[in-house]
């Protein structure tokens, strides 16, 4: 494992430390440059005095030196400035090429099982899945920094999302409102895609896994002329297979083609577009495995269980059209403009048995131990999004009081057009029919003669359109701009602000607006300093407010109210061998009103689970993180997360206090150099959760929500990669080492959602 693929690396002469000494004196701040050196021996084997030789690296492409690492040089995702890691003052995360495919991470909650502070609920198998950063939900999503609907959700297109085609994935904790006008507390993710480069090459791999999942996939970087001035680069990968649990299928396809053209050497122009798809067969409506039998006996039931029918299915489709421009007016200034329209199709045809709300406003559905008890519960949701967005960032230097200062000034602009598609439902069996106008059976569902034996095979659930609509369409824009001052040598301060204009309007199934909300001029300030200790330490802090409309609709169909609060974070930053290693430890607090949460068994006019404002959450905690190169030969990514609420609102809590991830790889020198080595682990420490609305039943009914303890748990990985040539290596790696039962939800309508078994699974891939 090179250094960089596209470099050459001349190692210093004898390369000596260890890496147990290396670990050692990062652990105890003592590394130094001197641990990427070695001493040889003398003659008579004793060994010399430390000596250094230079580390000569020729590379091309993007980021030379740092393509085969775990970390970056620079970002520009936290304030719009380019800066390193050392130099933003807030945490900022980012997971890359090499990392995703060491870890042979093929979707969005793969990128974000690695990333410290991320953790993971879910809703349904298949369909919803919150994010989670700080104790609150992720819901700043951007691809290539443009706004982008890219939460997993029934409308969202987190599920489709290919990491094939794109190049690394940075994360922003805390609240990101400067370039996004949405302050949300938890994080930003920002997706990068994979661009053309000026020199012939390319990969393609195959895998093969447990549950029959095979993926192909191939990455081709093609110049269209003698100097490169003219560019393409096509990706394209296919992944089928089955899963651990019944009646589970899973098909993601996806493809990228993206061209650029230099203009002149100062101006270059970008175009493309990428198509995204993900079915998966068996997907549920609500957690799949119930916590409680009928008679309010705990449930031990198998990790396969899956009481929904085989036509049960989510599907997400996305097609991206974007350009960009990027243009030097000299050494200093630059413009960049990007654009894109995303066109997404949403269609969920689901059904699985499950607790639900009876006519009584109390919950039934719970089985019963002999077979008996369990409801089959449908519902279908069929959308349409589109979204436009375009941004224009003018970056550049001054010169004030005799040093350099950075600025940057900027404008962005969504608009979105969310389209759901009403249908009528039958539900029918070879002895009854239940009719469901709206498409969502509840209690009123069929009964399962046996949930032991899964769903009866002459089950289904036929839609139809209406041909009516609900359309609700939202427009977010805003101005923005911020500038580091080097005040002295070892400070510079970080001033930002922003106003941001909201506006969204609904029209229900008969064309008549039913809820509206306009913000204008809302301003985001932004603060930050770094005080430099030395060459390799700095001390930071940074503050900004928290401005989020919410969708959510309350019972009578109108918005809940945008979320307000504010957003804190101090610590202090290291970094060594040239920015190839950061290191960090962060305190931040976090306060948040008005989130939206469920509101009991009230709906909202067109039938849906209607929510309420919060009484608010507050937040504070501790953030760890290590990435980068302890030698070349020796890339290491993970951090620890301590996370206590200081107030909590009435959904409860779905975060652990404790969350730890670390991975990381080793190439040996020697007879062993065509090896590396890799592992890694994920734990978190249990949750105090809320299983709402339905609780533990008494007679098979549940009239409120039950306090729950959600399991803490450890998973292991390991990977091993042989270089059978130069070019094509051959990889095989094992997620949940030890075979380790837990859980992905625990708590929802009474329900839980098993995490995956140990699985293997071997890649062969190569480059040209």
């Amino acid at each position: 494992m090179n250094y960089c693929a596209s470099q050459t690396f001349v190692r210093p002469i004898g390369w000596p430390v260890t890496s147990l000494t290396a670990a050692v004196a990062l652990a105890s701040g003592l590394i130094s440059t001197a641990a990427f050196a070695q001493p040889a021996d003398d003659v008579d084997g004793a060994p010399s005095a430390v000596e250094l030789a230079p580390m000569t690296i020729e590379a091309s492409g993007y980021q030379s030196g740092f393509a085969n690492s775990y970390t970056v040089p620079d970002t520009r995702s936290a304030t719009g400035l380019d800066l390193s890691p050392r130099e933003t003052p807030q945490s900022v995360t980012t997971i890359t090429r090499q990392q995703m495919d060491d870890r042979r991470v093929v979707d969005l909650e793969d990128a974000l099982a690695l990333t410290p502070g991320i953790s993971t609920s879910k809703s349904d198998v298949g369909v919803r899945t919150d994010y989670r950063a700080r104790g609150y939900s992720i819901n700043n999503w951007r691809v290539d920094g443009l706004q982008f609907p890219g939460d997993s959700g029934f409308g969202g297109s987190g599920n489709a999302l290919s990491m094939d085609l794109y190049e690394r994935v940075n994360i922003v904790r805390g609240a990101n409102g400067l370039l996004g006008g949405t302050g949300d507390p938890s994080a930003t993710v920002d997706l990068v895609r994979k661009r053309p480069q000026k020199e012939f090459g390319g990969s393609a791999y195959a895998s093969y896994g447990r549950w029959d999942k095979a993926r192909i996939g191939a990455d081709l970087n093609l110049p269209l002329n003698e100097d490169g001035s003219i560019r393409s680069r096509f990706v394209v990968t296919q992944q089928e297979g089955d899963s651990f649990r019944d009646n589970e299928s899973n098909r993601n396809r996806a493809a990228l083609a993206s061209f650029e053209f230099d203009a002149s050497e100062d101006t270059t122009l970008g175009l493309g577009y990428q198509y995204e798809y993900r079915r998966t067969r068996g997907a549920g409506w609500g957690a799949n495995v119930p916590i409680w039998f009928a008679d309010g006996e705990v449930t031990d039931l198998p990790r396969s269980t899956n009481v929904a029918p085989h036509w049960s299915v989510a599907q997400s489709r996305i097609n991206t059209e974007f350009a960009s421009l990027s243009h030097s007016f000299n050494d200093d200034w630059q413009l960049n403009v990007e654009i894109a329209q995303s066109d997404i199709g949403a269609l969920n045809h689901l059904a699985v048995a499950k607790v639900n709300r009876s006519p009584a406003r109390d919950y039934i559905g719970y089985w019963d131990q002999d077979g008996s008890g369990a409801i089959l519960n449908g519902i279908q949701q069929d959308r349409e999004t589109r979204q436009r967005a375009v941004r224009f960032d003018l970056s550049g230097k001054y010169d004030l009081l005799g040093r350099e200062h950075d600025v940057m000034f900027g404008y962005s602009e969504s608009r979105t057009r969310d389209r759901s598609l009403e249908s009528d439902c039958v539900m029918t069996s070879n002895t009854t029919t239940v009719e469901s106008p709206g498409c969502m059976f509840r209690t009123n569902g069929l009964a399962i003669t046996d949930w032991r034996d899964g769903v009866d095979g002459d089950v289904n659930m036929n839609a139809t359109r209406t041909g009516r609509s609900q359309v609700t369409k939202t427009r977010l824009r805003g101005v923005y701009a911020a500038t580091r001052l080097n005040v002295t040598e070892p400070l510079s301060v970080i001033l930002g602000a922003r106003a941001s204009y909201y506006k969204t309007e609904s029209r229900d199934y008969e064309g008549e607006r039913t809820s509206s909300q306009q913000e204008n001029g809302v301003f985001t300030p932004y603060a930050g300093l770094v005080y430099d200790l030395s060459n390799n330490y700095s001390l930071y802090a940074s503050y900004t407010n928290i401005f989020t409309p919410q969708t959510r609709e309350t019972s009578s169909g109108d918005r809940v109210k945008p979320l307000e609060g504010d957003s804190y974070e101090a610590g202090v930053k290291g970094e060594w061998f040239d920015g190839r290693l950061n290191a960090s430890a962060a305190y931040f607090r976090t306060r948040q009103e008005n989130a939206a949460v469920l509101d009991g068994g009230n709906l909202t006019p067109s039938g849906g689970q209607a929510y309420k404002a919060g009484t608010g959450n507050e937040t504070e905690g501790v953030d760890l993180e290590v990435a980068g190169a302890i030698t070349p030969n020796w890339n290491v990514y993970g951090g620890y997360t301590y996370l206590h609420f200081r107030r909590v609102d009435a959904d409860g809590r779905s975060d652990p206090s404790h969350l730890f991830k670390l991975s990381t790889t080793y190439q040996p020198a020697g007879w062993l150099d065509r090896w590396t080595f890799g592992g890694g682990v994920y734990a978190q420490s249990h949750i105090d959760a809320l299983s709402s609305p339905a609780g533990r039943p008494t007679n098979g009914v549940s009239t409120e929500s039950t306090a729950v303890k959600w399991p803490g748990y450890a998973i292991w990985n390991a990977m091993a990669s042989y270089d059978i040539t130069d070019a094509t290596s051959v990889t095989l790696n094992l997620d949940n080492l030890f075979d380790k039962h837990y859980y992905e939800r625990y708590g929802f309508y009474a329900g839980s959602i098993y995490g995956q078994p140990r699985s293997a699974t071997v890649t062969l891939s190569t480059t040209f």
